[in-house]
């Protein structure tokens, strides 16, 4: 939170003289403390995305997909749902949930990676309006036809900008290179992010050319299945899987304790993830599901996602088993991808592409952001500690459960009429309740108190007032009953003033404001477990 933003009351000619001679400072630049504000500012735009991404996960998403499901299994065919409500389920899942996701986390960690601190964050809440506003508006013209002619045209021009401001953002244009840091990328994570999020660009620039031509063609807000191909093709294999890839280099690799990855396959990865895409587009479909399914195994060993750990996975403050879903994750992307090539030399098992396609889309990306998404999330958002690992590990059951169930069931029903029918639906509930406690973990970890991560004895009357009131801006009611009415009429506070002199400005001694600081920190402080070994 910026200083200035803090209060909003008469000027600064009002002020005790400790205050005056403070601002005097800050003009002069004679404070180094770091500001907190830039922290707490990013931590607010990626709650605002993780809470979006959850509505669309449980409702838009997984619930119609239960529909669409449970239809389809009652009636024994396709058909028996609209292909309308197909495909918005579809839209719903990859980019409201998991691409709402992408964006917030690279909005947020990418700056960072970066080594450089936001400070206006202006335009990350005008590309969460834009992404959030596109995608809505595409789901609902699909899922209600209101006008949808101008829904689909309009919501894929808000992507559009939404994508153009978040490159933005990320690429942040005339600013220097930091010293010691290479003009071409030297590591596999960088090279992956490059070409999934250009991945996406040609994705969302597709889906704009079908909704024009949707909209001056088609009597329905439906795209044909081979367009329609065409476009998830580029969405998972050319945006979705390659960022995963990509920040499983950081976060998989750090977090199971992993060797480095191969940062050699960068190469033969972004020309396959390339290729999938060129071949999509030719509809080439066979040759694309042959590659995909090689590019799988060369992802694996360059992640070695299942070569042994050398050092204790990180559990602390979270589901202790979640190691083993992350490698069942890549295990599940193999049965997928396979299920893919399996599909196009056996047309008559018509249920293998939508087995593969769930395999990969629930099997790996659900589990891995069920399995990871806890673990990254809460530190993320200023510091929170997950707000039930036991739940975590319940989702992450269940999701594996019912993925099992669908994958299978999936593969026989269609063409086949037998039991395998029945089982459909009970998947889809399975997984709709991995989702419910997936997400009400998520939410109530959102909505609980920032905890203090340092120690009540660590309140000093030397650091700045501004530090206490931008980390925590609850210290501003806390400093008022202390005595220090000049908060109350402040429009701003100094960034060098500290809370020594803050007291003796209002004539509080000091000793009282600290007393009534550390109790607020004391009650604060995080619940800090021993770290279990591997």
């Amino acid at each position: 939170m910026p200083g200035g933003r803090l209060m909003r009351k008469p000027g600064r000619e009002a002020l005790p003289e400790a205050w005056r001679l403070a601002f005097e400072r800050d003009r002069r630049g004679e404070f180094d403390h770091a500001d907190p504000a830039p922290e707490r500012g990013s931590g607010r735009v990626l709650a605002a995305f993780i809470a979006t991404g959850l509505v669309f996960l449980a409702f838009p998403g997984t619930l119609l997909g239960v529909w669409n499901l449970t239809s389809i299994a009652a009636g024994r065919t396709l058909t028996a749902v609209s292909a309308a409500w197909i495909q918005a389920h579809g839209f719903a899942q990859v980019f409201g949930w998991v691409g709402t996701f992408i964006v917030g986390i690279s909005l947020y960690a990418l700056p960072k990676f970066q080594h450089r601190s936001l400070r206006r964050f202006g335009r990350l809440w005008a590309c969460w309006i834009l992404w959030t506003a596109g995608v809505t508006w595409r789901w609902a013209s699909t899922v209600y036809g209101w006008h949808w002619r101008i829904a689909l045209v309009g919501s894929s021009v808000l992507l559009l900008l939404a994508y153009a401001l978040m490159q933005w953002v990320i690429v942040s244009p005339g600013r220097e290179r930091p010293a010691g840091r290479p003009a071409v990328p030297q590591d596999l994570g960088s090279w992956l992010g490059i070409a999934g999020f250009s991945g996406l660009g040609i994705a969302l620039a597709d889906h704009s050319v079908l909704a024009v031509t949707l909209s001056r063609h088609s009597a329905y807000p439906v795209i044909p299945p081979v367009p329609d191909r065409v476009f998830w093709l580029v969405a998972l294999w050319g945006f979705v899987i390659p960022v995963a890839w990509g920040y499983s280099t950081r976060f998989v690799t750090i977090f199971l304790g992993l060797r480095p990855p191969r940062n050699g396959h960068a190469g033969i990865l972004c020309a396959g993830i390339g290729g999938i895409i060129l071949l999509a587009f030719l509809r080439r479909f066979r040759l694309a599901a042959v590659l995909a399914f090689g590019l799988v195994l060369v992802a694996i060993r360059a992640l070695r996602v299942f070569e042994p750990s050398e050092r204790p996975p990180k559990r602390l403050g979270v589901y202790r088993h979640y190691p083993a879903f992350v490698r069942a994750a890549f295990g599940w992307l193999v049965v997928g991808s396979a299920l893919g090539v399996l599909a196009e030399w056996l047309p008559a098992m018509p249920g293998l592409p939508g087995a593969g396609r769930h395999a990969i889309t629930v099997g790996f990306i659900a589990t891995l952001i069920f399995a990871i998404g806890p673990r990254i999330l809460p530190a993320f958002l200023n510091g929170r500690r997950l707000a039930s690992p036991a739940a975590m590990g319940i989702s992450l059951w269940l999701l594996m459960l019912g993925c099992t169930l669908r994958v299978a069931s999936e593969s026989l029903a269609y063409g086949f009429q037998n039991g395998a029918w029945k089982w459909l639906p009970v998947s889809a509930f399975i997984e709709l309740a991995a989702v419910l406690v997936f997400a009400g973990n998520l939410m109530k970890t959102l909505l609980s108190p920032v905890p203090a991560w340092f120690e009540a004895t660590s309140v000093r009357p030397d650091l700045p007032l501004y530090f206490y009131l931008a980390s925590f801006p609850e210290t501003r009611r806390v400093l008022l009953a202390a005595g220090l009415k000049t908060l109350a009429r402040a429009r701003e506070v100094p960034r060098s003033l500290t809370v020594a002199e803050a007291a003796a400005a209002d004539g509080v001694p000091v000793e009282l404001v600290l007393e009534h600081l550390r109790a607020f920190f004391a009650s604060r402080q995080p619940q800090r477990e021993r770290p279990q070994t591997a």
